[in-house]
C-alpha cells in the first residue's frame, strides 16, 4: 500500500493510493480532506504544451496550429495542415466533457481554424491554427485557458503557443 502526502485545502495530510471497502483494498484512489475519504477520480487534471509550432512550406500553403481532442490528446498539424504530431496528454485526469477552453490571440489573427472567442467545451475537438497564403511569414501567439465550467468556475491551467506558418514562393 503506498502512501503519499495530498493537499487538502488547509495543509499536507497522508493519502491512501488504494481504498479499503471494509473487506478488500481497491485501485480506486482516495484522499483525506480532513474530514471524509473523496474520491480522486472526482478532480481534473490539465497540463497543455507550451512548445511552439514552426512550419515552413516551399511553394504551398502553409498552416501552423494545434488541436485539442475529445480523449485528451494535444496535437501540432504539419506544414500541409495534417493534425498529426503529438504533443503530449492535455488532459492527465478527468473526463473531457468536464473541461473549457477559452483562447486570447496576440499577433496576427487564427485565419484558418479558430472556433472564436469565449469558453469551449473538449467533449469534442477543437482547433486553433493560421495559414500563410503569400511569400513570408504569419506568426501569433496564443494563450489557452483551461476551466472546469462553461462560465465561473475555476481555472486548471494556462499555456501559451507560438504559432509561425512560413511560405516560401522559391525566388
Amino acid at each position: 500500500m503506498a502512501i503519499t502526502k495530498i493537499y487538502n485545502g488547509s495543509s499536507w495530510a497522508n493519502g491512501r493510493l488504494k481504498h479499503y471497502t471494509g473487506s478488500a483494498w481497491i485501485d480506486v484512489p482516495k484522499y483525506y480532506n480532513g474530514s471524509t475519504w473523496e474520491d480522486l477520480n472526482a478532480q481534473l487534471v490539465v497540463s497543455g504544451s507550451d512548445a511552439s509550432v514552426i512550419n515552413y512550406r516551399l511553394l504551398a500553403i502553409c498552416y501552423a496550429g494545434v488541436q485539442f481532442n475529445s480523449s485528451g490528446v494535444e496535437y501540432a498539424c504539419t506544414p500541409a495542415g495534417a493534425f498529426t504530431t503529438s504533443r503530449g496528454n492535455w488532459l492527465d485526469f478527468g473526463l473531457s466533457s468536464e473541461v473549457w477552453v477559452s483562447r486570447v490571440v496576440t499577433g496576427d489573427s487564427l485565419n484558418w481554424q479558430d472556433p472564436g472567442a469565449g469558453r469551449w467545451q473538449l467533449n469534442t475537438t477543437r482547433q486553433f491554427g493560421l495559414s500563410r497564403s503569400l511569400n513570408g511569414f504569419r506568426t501569433t501567439t496564443v494563450t489557452f485557458s483551461f476551466w472546469d465550467a462553461a462560465s465561473g468556475g475555476n481555472l486548471l491551467d494556462v499555456s501559451q503557443v507560438d504559432l509561425s506558418a512560413e511560405y516560401d514562393n522559391g525566388s
